[in-house]
């Protein structure tokens, strides 16, 4: 054993075989002799030693963990588990044994049962770092990202200095599309790992050093990180500077290409953010991210074929989608004529409005379409022919009835219809208004009625851009001849002392659904939104709205237009700089003055 300790394997394993040749029948010498052999990857030989021990002494805790080690290593983690679980059931309290299985579960996609036995490992030992590391990213993988962080917390207070730990605080806020929690554990990476003084800025601290290794794969992932977090909050300056310091010592590095081309993307310039983007998958064609972000340089110059069928890929190699996917054949675009196709929801309700217009034209095409939406969209839909059936749906069922021959989601429609910008349906409204006329949703005020809408669904990742502080609203509220509603779902109640401060009436307790806010949207004479869901419900139903926008906005709204081809009634207000929405909102002001000029001479 004192050689085992040791690492000296060979030693131990002549050691234990002595023992057994001596004492045959010693248990302990089995078990041991197998843990070694399991370290020298003569798994099958280690597991048959350990199974002959177990049955001399079937409750001993230690044998079972050992053959579960065995197991794991060979690759069997089902079996792994099964003997992890017994070494508990026989030493409840056991940590080691507790944190191996945890490991197990979490393998086999079990992170539920993975995050109590992590729980029980840390009863035993507080401060088991990995565990407690593990255990935030158990919570992660459940989307309980408060108690990931407040695990990491725990751990960061005993070892502020764990890069481990911060580069998980880092990558889970990231997941959660917390940019500011990224930002804060890039930084503090940073500061550790390249020795960043207090109180001096990164960027002037690596201009002040004559030289930099990056080829250190942690000194590169630290850069990469802060890269990726001056990125996300849009300072887009820095996040060039550390990207290509990276890329003078590793120009072949896929992830600094990758980004590289994002950051073009951000400031308009696709054509750039192309050749990046090429250049990384060309680097390695099996890097997921790369046709997905190159899709997006196309569609946002109007190349819709190209774009979305670079598109499709998200469905072979995104984790995400390929989760989502409904148990039966893809459709590929084929002819649809004679097929039974359900077309799924599969991002935000934002993006399925917009592209609802072309289940009717793939229904012309003799498709039998089941439009497969979530409860909330169903109760707008429930009525619609645009399809041949609404199916009200939860996302995690991925059932479907023996007559569908195949599926897609509503974002292959444009591309397997081959939709261009030339014969882009642009009609509307294209989809019904159920509760349109209902008294219920009538609204109270003189003037023009003047809908407000100043952030979108917090989940977004880019919600804190494209949203801004309801108090930049003030001069706009002041405006005479007006009425102002505020159509915010669910809003903090800061935002709604703010509004009652400025004379806006909260319409957020009657609007439940989808179908609410289409009725309430029809009493308006106009809607002001940034870039979310009311957006493009204003606009397929062929409402007035006004549609704020980010420096960098999404590719549907393409470049340096205040029109949009997809909607009819929709105008746009871009910003010229980034994060600076008071010209935005100024020009909104004038804009009204002229809207309600027009109206009265209409009148």
């Amino acid at each position: 054993m004192a050689l085992h300790q040791a690492g000296m394997m060979d030693d131990a394993e002549n050691a234990y075989r002595l023992l057994l040749h001596q004492e045959p029948r010693n248990a302990d010498g089995m078990a041991l002799l197998g843990s070694v052999l399991s370290y020298k990857n003569q798994h099958q030989d280690a597991i048959a030693l350990i199974k002959q021990a177990l049955t001399i002494d079937a409750k001993a805790p230690l044998f079972h963990f050992h053959l579960g080690n065995a197991y794991e290593k060979s690759g069997d983690v089902v079996s792994a588990e099964a003997s992890f679980t017994k070494a508990t059931t026989y030493a409840p309290k056991w940590d080691a044994a507790l944190y191996n299985l945890g490991n197990a579960q979490r393998k086999l996609g079990k992170p539920a049962f993975a995050k109590e036995s992590y729980k029980k490992a840390l009863q035993q030992s507080p401060r088991h770092i990995q565990c407690h590391n593990n255990l935030a990213q158990v919570y992660s993988e459940l989307s309980d990202y408060p108690s990931a962080k407040t695990q990491l917390h725990m751990a960061l207070k005993m070892e502020p200095a764990n890069l481990e730990l911060l580069f998980s605080a880092h990558d889970i806020a990231l997941e959660h599309n917390d940019f500011l929690g990224a930002f804060d554990a890039a930084q503090r990476i940073a500061r550790i790992k390249l020795g960043v003084p207090n109180g001096m800025d990164i960027i002037d601290y690596l201009e002040s050093i004559p030289k930099l290794d990056t080829r250190d794969e942690q000194t590169r992932n630290c850069l990469l990180a802060v890269a990726a977090s001056y990125f996300l909050t849009v300072d887009l300056q820095r996040a060039s500077y550390v990207l290509r310091l990276i890329n003078q010592h590793e120009p072949d590095l896929e992830e600094v290409q990758l980004m590289l081309g994002s950051v073009q993307l951000s400031r308009n310039n696709p054509e750039l953010a192309d050749c990046y983007y090429a250049q990384t998958f060309m680097m390695n064609p099996a890097q997921i991210d790369a046709p997905w972000n190159r899709s997006m340089s196309l569609l946002i110059n109007g190349n819709l074929q190209e774009g979305f069928r670079r598109y499709g890929w998200r469905w072979s190699a995104m984790e995400k989608y390929k989760r989502m996917r409904l148990n039966v054949e893809r459709w590929d675009g084929e002819n649809p004529n004679g097929k039974t196709i359900a077309v799924q929801e599969e991002q935000g309700f934002g993006d399925t409005l917009q592209m609802l217009r072309f289940m009717p034209l793939l229904k012309e095409r003799g498709a039998n379409v089941l439009a497969y939406v979530r409860p909330e969209l169903y109760s707008l839909l429930e009525g619609w022919d645009g399809p041949s059936q609404v199916v009200s749906w939860k996302a995690d069922n991925k059932n479907v009835p023996p007559e569908v021959d195949c599926a897609c989601g509503v974002m292959d429609l444009p591309g397997y219809l081959g939709i261009t910008m030339n014969n882009l349906p642009a009609n509307a409204p294209y989809i019904p208004n159920p509760k349109k006329g209902d008294a219920k949703y009538k609204l109270e005020g003189a003037g023009l009625k003047i809908g407000l809408v100043w952030s979108g669904n917090p989940a977004h990742k880019r919600n804190f851009a494209r949203s801004y502080s309801p108090e930049l609203l003030k001069d706009i509220t002041a405006m005479q001849g007006f009425t102002f509603y505020g159509l915010q779902f669910k809003p903090e109640q800061k935002d709604m002392q703010t509004m009652k401060q400025y004379g806006v009436i909260n319409l957020a307790q009657k609007i439940n659904t989808l179908a609410d806010s289409a009725a309430t949207l029809a009493e308006l004479d106009l809607l002001i939104t940034v870039d979310s869901a009311p957006a493009h419900l204003a606009g397929a139903l062929g409402l007035p709205v006004w549609t704020l926008l980010t420096v960098d906005a999404d590719w549907r709204y393409l470049l340096g237009r205040a029109d949009s081809p997809w909607y009819p009634t929709m105008r746009l207000f871009r910003q010229t700089v980034s994060g600076d929405w008071a010209p935005v909102l100024k020009q909104v002001q004038q804009s009204l003055l002229e809207f309600q000029n027009s109206k009265a001479i209409a009148a």
